[in-house]
C-alpha cells in the first residue's frame, strides 16, 4: 500500500511468519514460542497503525485478535504434547 513504509518502520505479515517457521527461523522451545508471539502481535500492532480508527479493516482486524491468546495457548499445549511424543520415539 502506498505510504505503508513511512508509517511502519518494522513490517511483518503472516506470509513472512510462515516463512519464519518453514525454514526454523523462530528457534524452538519457549523462546521460539515467545518470539512467534511476538509476530502475531506486531502484524496486529502495524495493522492499527496503518489503517484508520473505526475503519472496516480495523474492526475485522479486532475480531481476529480478540481469538489469538486462546487460539495460541491451545497451539502451545498441542505442540508440547506432540513434542514430548516425538522426544519419546526418538529415544
Amino acid at each position: 500500500a502506498p505510504g505503508y513504509y513511512d508509517v511502519i518502520k518494522n513490517p511483518m505479515d503472516f506470509g513472512t511468519m510462515k516463512t519464519k517457521v518453514d525454514n526454523g527461523d523462530y528457534g524452538s522451545g519457549s523462546t521460539a514460542m515467545a518470539k512467534f508471539y511476538d509476530d502475531i502481535l506486531l502484524v496486529f500492532d502495524n495493522c492499527r497503525k496503518f489503517n484508520e480508527e473505526g475503519g472496516e479493516v480495523l474492526d475485522e482486524a479486532a475480531k481476529v485478535l480478540i481469538h489469538v491468546p486462546s487460539i495460541f495457548g491451545k497451539a502451545c499445549e498441542e505442540v508440547n504434547r506432540g513434542g514430548s511424543k516425538r522426544k519419546r520415539r526418538g529415544k
